[in-house]
Order: C-alpha cells, then sequence, then structure tokens
C-alpha cells in the first residue's frame, strides 16, 4: 500500500513539474514578442540622453509623451526601411531629429502623419514587420539613432528646419522655388537616385471634378491645347498649369489629381490628359532614395547630409 501510494505522489508531483514547465515556456514565448518591441524602448527610457520629451498626435487623436530618442526610433521605422544603408538611417535620424526640434522649440505638437512626420507606434511595427524581423530591424534603426544621438544640423547656430521626401527623381528643389522662400541651406542639388516613372490618365470629366473647371464642355473646341504647361521652375518643375484657360498652380494640381509630384509631362490627346510623373514629394532637402543610394556606394552620412543641406555644420545638443 505504501509504495502504491508512493508511486501516485511522484507521478502527481511529475505532472505538476510538466504543468510548471509548460506554463514557463508559454510565458517565454509570449515574452518574446514583447520584449523585441519594448525592450528598446526601455533602454532608452532609462537613459539619461534620451532627449527632451516630445508631444505626438496619433492617427487615433491620441497625445502620446516621449522622449525624442524613443520618438526617432517610430520616425524612421516609418520614413525608411530598415535594411537600407546604416549611414542612410544615420542621416535621417539626423534630418528627423532636427525637424522635430524646431516644431518643439515652437512648442508644436508632432503629428504621426506626413504631414509632420510617419511615426509608428511599436504595436504598428510589429504588425508591419512581424514578430521574427521585429528584434533585427528595431536593433537596427536603434543603432542608427543611437549612433546619432543628440546630433542636429545648424545654420548660422541655429537649428535648420530639415525638410526632406521620398525621392526628387535625379535632383533636388529649392524652397524658393516651390514655397516662395529663400533658404539658403535648401538649395537645388544633383542626385545620384534613378528616378522611377509613373503614368496616370485623366477624363475631361475626372479633371472637372477635381480641378472645378470646366474642360469636360470645352474640350471638343480645344483640341491641343485644353491643358498645357504655363511656366516651370529651373529644373523642370511644374509651376503653372493652364486647363480650359484657367490657369492653376503646379503645386495645387499636383494635389487635386493626386500626383506623386510636380516634375511631370502632360499630354493631350482630345479625349483625355496623360500624366507622366517622376519623383515623389516636394523634392526640397534630403532626397531619401537620394540618400539610401549614397549609403550603398559608400558615402558617411556627415557627407549626405553635408550635400543635402549645404552651408550647415553638425553638433551635438544633448
Amino acid at each position: 500500500m505504501r509504495h502504491w501510494r508512493q508511486r501516485r505522489w511522484n507521478l502527481r508531483r511529475w505532472k505538476l513539474g510538466l504543468a510548471m514547465t509548460l506554463i514557463a515556456g508559454l510565458l517565454v514565448v509570449l515574452a518574446i514578442p514583447w520584449l523585441s518591441v519594448y525592450g528598446p524602448y526601455l533602454r532608452l527610457r532609462l537613459s539619461p540622453a534620451a532627449g527632451p520629451e516630445v508631444t505626438v498626435r496619433t492617427e487615433q487623436d491620441q497625445m502620446i509623451r516621449m522622449p525624442m530618442e524613443e520618438y526617432l526610433v517610430g520616425v524612421l521605422a516609418g520614413e525608411m526601411q530598415p535594411q537600407d544603408p546604416p549611414e542612410a538611417l544615420k542621416a535621417m535620424a539626423v534630418a528627423a531629429r532636427s525637424f522635430a526640434w524646431l516644431r518643439v522649440e515652437r512648442g508644436e505638437t508632432l503629428c504621426a502623419t506626413v504631414h509632420c512626420q510617419v511615426w509608428l507606434s511599436p504595436e504598428q511595427r510589429l504588425q508591419r514587420w512581424g514578430a521574427l524581423n521585429t528584434p533585427r530591424f528595431t536593433e537596427q534603426i536603434l543603432s542608427a539613432v543611437a549612433a546619432t544621438r543628440g546630433q542636429m544640423l545648424l545654420y548660422k547656430n541655429k537649428v535648420i528646419d530639415a525638410t526632406y521626401h521620398a525621392s526628387c527623381g535625379g535632383r533636388t528643389e529649392s524652397a524658393a522655388a516651390v514655397w516662395g522662400r529663400e533658404i539658403p541651406y535648401l538649395q537645388s542639388v544633383s542626385c545620384p537616385e534613378k528616378p522611377e516613372l509613373r503614368e496616370a490618365r485623366f477624363t475631361p470629366g475626372e479633371l472637372d471634378a477635381r480641378l472645378g473647371t470646366a474642360l469636360a464642355a470645352m474640350a471638343s473646341k480645344l483640341r491641343r491645347n485644353a491643358v498645357e504647361v504655363v511656366d516651370r521652375t529651373e529644373t523642370g518643375r511644374v509651376k503653372r498649369v493652364r486647363v480650359a484657360g484657367e490657369e492653376i498652380e503646379g503645386t495645387r494640381f499636383r494635389n487635386a489629381l493626386g500626383l506623386a509630384s510636380t516634375d511631370l509631362r502632360l499630354n493631350w490627346d482630345g479625349s483625355g490628359l496623360r500624366v507622366e510623373t517622376r519623383g515623389h514629394g516636394h523634392a526640397v532637402g534630403l532626397c531619401q532614395a537620394g540618400a539610401v543610394a549614397m549609403g550603398e556606394k559608400g558615402d558617411r552620412y556627415v557627407g549626405i547630409l553635408g550635400h543635402y543641406y549645404p552651408g550647415t555644420r553638425l553638433e551635438t545638443l544633448y
């Protein structure tokens, strides 16, 4: 009888041990994704050099406060690819930090969209990259942020407005040509990226609906000159377009039609408009595609920044 009780007790202990082992294993499995997402943030929050606090308004209209360096991890995740060259990621980190700092100094709240800088939360990054890739991708971005911690671009001892864009199509544009403001460090410079061409087509009715014109009623009379470019910048981007006799600013034309850029060619064939565009964005400041190309060639991030923001200097402010 005693032997039978001992066996039953041993079996019970074995089952209990097995259950505890399974529970511990499950907790580890559940903890790995959590640590891969939030671990880097814990390191940043505990660091004395995490930077000033910034406020971010999410797409769900929630207000979140976090240290600058933590914020930049989410920005690089939203604005770049983790697999991009490390020097390109570093250049982007400095530009994004300078861009954010200037707005924080003005007392502005940073949004999480292209209107400010695209910012991805830890949950969004996990969803985009998956549990297997998130630890590696986060570490690559975190390395770029840490390597440039506190570094910003200055012009005449003031942090610059470090604007940037996705793709310039081969040459950036000056701030004066796009926004009518002369900014010494935002000039047109050459870019090594290979531009991607995009094509779109619009009927007269679609153009009228988006531009508020009367093209459909006049299309038969305006076989050749229904839509034409009136003026271009020195780099060839459209400044003004004439549609059915009405002049429209190039940026308004681009935004209304949802075009990638104002570096475009128009072809009206009487029944519709074919638009060919190069690049993506306003083309002022750092070109992300160009920074990647320079990084692939072996350029350092300091050289990349100096190319796109001439006359500026790099300085560590915290």
